[in-house]
């Protein structure tokens, strides 16, 4: 679905300055947990506790990106104050993930709908997208089952546009967990937001 030239005109592609220390959602890869067979990430966020990700390799939630609530039960001040430890904890189970060239995925981006923000104090509406994102193999693997594309819908803002950032193999699985980023943050000119998808990869 294209943008129709009123839906540009009559929108804005910046926003107004939200929390003064509004910015980027950078997610960060922690690693693989081989016992509960899961590849751990952690969402940076500029004014609150780090949000901890969990992707799933298997069962009837592999592939989706959840965030772990047990660790936000409870308490604000708590939670923060316990959070350094439990991650410590965390980070000391999982094994690293190697880096791997992008160059072997593509990532595809389709605009399914587009709206206009609206404000209630009269200012200018702001672009907002809802993005459909699909990355694949460019040589798709030989095995014996069908190859996992990573699928996510995410809402952008200001843009509708996505990047493949950075993926990582597995250890020991065909699979590969990919990061995309998108403008999520609808702020000034807007900031990037992460999320991740898991792929299909070739084992050697």
């Amino acid at each position: 679905m294209r943008a129709s030239l009123s839906y540009l005109t009559s929108t804005s592609s910046t926003a107004p300055a939200t929390a003064p220390d509004a910015g980027p959602h950078e997610l960060e890869m922690l690693g693989l947990h081989r016992g509960h067979r899961a590849v751990y990430l952690l969402e940076h966020l500029p004014w609150r506790t780090p949000v901890l990700h969990v992707l799933h390799l298997g069962g009837e939630h592999a592939g989706r990106l959840v965030p772990v609530r047990s660790w936000y039960e409870g308490d604000d001040d708590e939670i923060a104050a316990g959070f350094a430890a439990r991650l410590a904890a965390l980070r000391a189970e999982l094994t690293p993930l190697e880096p791997i060239d992008n160059d072997a995925w593509t990532l595809s981006t389709r605009v399914i709908q587009h709206r206009a923000l609206r404000f209630p104090d009269g200012r200018p509406p702001i672009r907002k997208y809802v993005l459909a994102l699909v990355v694949e193999a460019v040589v798709e693997p030989i095995e014996d089952q069908a190859p996992t594309r990573g699928r996510a819908v995410v809402t952008a803002y200001l843009r509708p546009r996505a990047a493949l950032d950075q993926v990582w193999a597995v250890p020991g699985e065909a699979l590969a967990v990919a990061r995309l980023s998108y403008v999520g943050v609808p702020s000034e000119l807007g900031h990037d937001k992460q999320t991740a998808v898991l792929v299909s990869r070739p084992l050697h």
